[in-house]
């Protein structure tokens, strides 16, 4: 999943070279801002996921 989220921030950077419509670099701006999001909710998600499958209470 890690190798998505560089080759997303990289096609971003890349799109934001040489751009100068405000408009559109906060927009990618923002892109970044909810793939980071995206990857520290679904980290959680995954780690809430572990810890109920290791609960002792569950054994």
């Amino acid at each position: 999943m890690a190798s998505q989220n560089e080759w997303l921030d990289q096609q971003i950077e890349e799109l934001k070279k040489g751009e100068t419509s405000f408009k559109l670099l906060s927009f990618l701006d923002g892109i970044k801002d909810i793939n980071k999001e995206q990857q520290k909710r679904l980290q959680q998600a995954q780690d809430e996921l572990d810890g109920r499958m290791w609960s002792p209470d569950k054994w």
